[in-house]
């Protein structure tokens, strides 16, 4: 009896560790076959284009301000955040700015080339020395200089004209191809979506826009400084329809470069 009792415990152990061979096995198998497929799968996830929005103005820089009180600052954040909710989930979103507070220029660029964006977009509603200046306007930088070519605010900046430019601030002429593309899609439907006067695509040394390593555009949506153009920019549906035609002009730009 005591040796049937012995066998069988042996023949016991036995299958125990048959078992915990047989389970090694598969663990050895599945740890060398997971990782190489997740690895496969994350390269064939393709990528989430990145896009940085950039409110103009803010904090203690309220820019153009309209006959009635309208601060620019607080025009281009309501596009800004509008423009956030229509592509959050379509594209990877942020903006240089989500309150109002003040931000270099410098730093607004920095954030864009933080995050690698694919895009990045400058939102205005600046005014003119001419009240009667007014309308739509899409500007691409250029170090050029001629009459009329650099954007109202920035000719407020005088001290910034005076700086002498560095290597890193051509890096945006690597990109002026796209940028022109970008800011006639933007035009193209701002102008289908606003009663807007026409005022053109621009090329111009803007300085928010020179040290961007990618493709880059100031939209100015209207000018504050023109009664008329307040009076539109204080409604929530011009808001939310210039938030939504730049974003029909960022899907068609992805779609011609994808």
């Amino acid at each position: 009896m005591q040796d049937q009792i012995l066998s069988r415990g042996i023949e016991a152990k036995g299958f125990v560790w048959l078992i915990c061979a047989i389970l090694l096995v598969l663990a050895l198998v599945v740890n060398d076959v997971l990782p190489a497929r997740a690895v496969s799968l994350s390269q064939e996830l393709p990528h989430r284009k990145i896009i940085v929005v950039d409110p103009g103005h803010g904090g203690h820089d309220l820019g153009a301000v309209g006959p009635s009180g309208l601060a620019e600052k607080d025009v281009t954040l309501s596009v800004a955040q509008r423009i956030k909710e229509i592509l959050l989930g379509i594209y990877e979103v942020h903006l240089t700015r989500n309150d109002d507070y003040t931000i270099d220029i410098e730093h607004r660029t920095a954030v864009a080339n933080h995050y690698r964006a694919d895009i990045f977009v400058s939102i205005h509603a600046g005014g003119g020395f001419r009240h009667q200046a007014r309308g739509v306007v899409i500007f691409y930088h250029s170090p050029r200089t001629g009459p009329g070519s650099k954007p109202p605010q920035q000719q407020r900046h005088s001290w910034e004209m005076g700086e002498k430019p560095l290597p890193w601030d051509y890096i945006q002429g690597v990109h002026t191809v796209k940028s022109q593309a970008m800011a006639k899609f933007v035009h193209s439907h701002l102008l289908a979506k606003l009663s807007s006067v026409d005022r053109g695509v621009r090329e111009a040394p803007c300085f928010v826009l020179r040290g961007a390593d990618m493709p880059a555009i100031l939209v100015e949506i209207g000018h504050l400084s023109h009664p008329a153009d307040e009076k539109e920019l204080r409604k929530p549906e011009v808001i939310s329809a210039a938030a939504e035609a730049i974003c029909e002009a960022i899907k068609e730009y992805f779609t011609k470069y994808p």
